[in-house]
């Protein structure tokens, strides 16, 4: 019984520190995980997918009305025959109502909240795909498996959503976490692809430019389906 004890007590001691010493270099050290991986040095590590698991499930536990990375949050208004038209924001609450209409009740908005919190689960893996194919797309000399940028993909979006912890929790930091998130970004990329001054700013900001347009895509899409889905008392169509 005692050794058993003893074992178990490695294990778990193992596996913790193996934790906190991924987590540590996720958000210290951009893009070392990734190049560890590439390397083929992955023992020390936790996996790419079950390090994004893991932090998304942290995330989902904290964050109660933010969705996504970017903390996206619901903003419902209606006319006065009942139409309803969905604003989709970081903080939608910071600008004024478009002209005519008026905020649904809380208890509309936190419903619709919801369902769309649920609909934007499967978004998140293709978020890291989407990544790829755009890193891919602008780096494939460099490399040139769209497998290692898949891993790329799932070590970024794990700090993101880790970071998002802090916005969805302080929404008035929201806009210092997505700077934060942009300059992990290029550090990254700097890391991985060796890119110079000149190269690292273009290739990189295309990359950023593009995650950014595919999020709020993403964002925009699964909140259309939820609204023309949406059967909630009170609520226009």
């Amino acid at each position: 019984m005692g050794h058993f004890g003893h074992d178990l007590l490695h294990e778990f001691v193992h596996v913790d520190g193996k934790i906190f010493r991924t987590l540590k270099a996720l958000l210290f050290q951009p893009g070392r995980l990734t190049d560890e991986y590439w390397q083929g040095r992955i023992t020390s590590w936790i996996r790419p997918l079950r390090i994004f698991l893991i932090v998304v499930a942290i995330n989902l536990l904290i964050v109660h009305d933010g969705v996504g990375p970017m903390n996206f949050r619901i903003g419902m208004y209606q006319n006065a025959s009942g139409h309803t038209t969905v604003r989709v924001d970081p903080d939608p609450d910071s600008r004024k109502p478009p002209k005519g209409l008026t905020p649904v009740t809380e208890e509309q908005r936190q419903e619709f909240s919801r369902k769309f919190r649920s609909a934007y689960s499967g978004a998140r893996y293709v978020s890291v795909i989407l990544f790829a194919g755009f890193s891919w797309l602008i780096f494939r000399r460099r490399q040139k498996y769209f497998v290692n940028h898949l891993i790329a993909g799932l070590h970024f979006y794990s700090f993101c959503y880790l970071l998002a912890v802090v916005g969805g929790r302080f929404p008035i930091l929201q806009i210092p976490v997505s700077i934060a998130m942009a300059v992990y970004l290029f550090m990254m990329v700097h890391r991985l692809y060796h890119s110079g001054k000149w190269g690292l700013t273009w290739r990189g900001t295309l990359l950023l430019s593009a995650l950014m347009f595919a999020e709020g895509f993403l964002a925009l899409f699964i909140a259309g389906i939820v609204k023309a889905g949406l059967h909630v008392p009170g609520l226009g169509h």
